[in-house]
């Protein structure tokens, strides 16, 4: 199991309409943002490619994402 966390940024003012579609996107829990552009959330997925998929997938789905950049992953895989 792999957790990341992102920074989602959007464009200008759709900060919360992004916000109300992330919230059916699973694997992915929104944790807050600055009211204007940029989301935080944390991404649970399988592996360090799940998640790459997601972000992959949220900008080609939404067009008000501008970018989906990840802050830190963990993972509970043995080293």
């Amino acid at each position: 199991m792999v957790v990341a966390g992102v920074v989602i940024e959007t464009v200008e003012g759709a900060a919360a309409r992004v916000s109300a579609r992330l919230l059916q996107v699973p694997g992915l829990e929104l944790q807050g943002g600055d009211g204007a552009r940029r989301l935080a959330a944390v991404v649970t997925a399988e592996d360090a490619e799940a998640v790459e998929a997601l972000g992959r997938a949220l900008l080609e789905r939404d067009e008000e994402i501008l970018g989906v950049f990840p802050t830190y992953v963990g993972s509970d895989a043995e080293p």
